[in-house]
This record gives C-alpha cells, structure tokens and sequence, in this order.
C-alpha cells in the first residue's frame, strides 16, 4: 500500500483538542483517530463520535426518584407480550 505524507499544519490548541476527544473515544492517538475517520469517510459510512452526557443534579434527583419508586413497587413489572400488559391495565 502506498502511503502519501500529508504535512498539514494545524493550531496548538486544535491538536490538543483534538487529542483530548480522540483519548475519550478510546483511540491511543489523533493519527488513528483521523484514520478512522478518513476510511469512513472514503467508505461512505456515516459514524457518530457522541460522547455520554454526564449526570446533572436535575437528572441524579429525577433518577432518585425513579429508584424509590421502584423499591417501593410502585412500577409496573415487565411483560412478555401486550394481552399481559392490557390484562394488568384493565386490573388497576
């Protein structure tokens, strides 16, 4: 395979940037990162690179919430199938 040097020059703080998002998404660095990205871009694939968002207070006191209800029961059990789910509907 014939490989082409490309010397492009880029910022400082884009590179760090850069290298920063791609030890995130688990790349040991910003070359295979632009690798991976560059085949898929040639491939035509389409990749998101999203990160998870972090908890916010709202979210850990809404999760809270969720967690208490459940404990206390309060939640309806799972169903294999919908007869299942409208029998306990209709049972309320």
């Amino acid at each position: 395979m014939n490989q082409v040097k490309l010397q492009v020059p880029i910022d400082k703080a884009v590179r760090d940037g850069l290298e920063k998002r791609a030890k995130r998404l688990g790349f040991d660095s910003v070359q295979a990162y632009i690798r991976f990205w560059a085949k898929a871009e040639v491939d035509g694939r389409i990749i998101s690179m999203g990160e998870p968002e972090l908890m916010t207070p709202k979210l850990e006191k809404l999760l809270g919430e969720v967690e208490a209800q459940v404990a206390r029961g309060e939640v309806s059990p799972a169903f294999d199938n919908a007869e299942d789910a409208i029998k306990y509907l209709n049972n309320l």
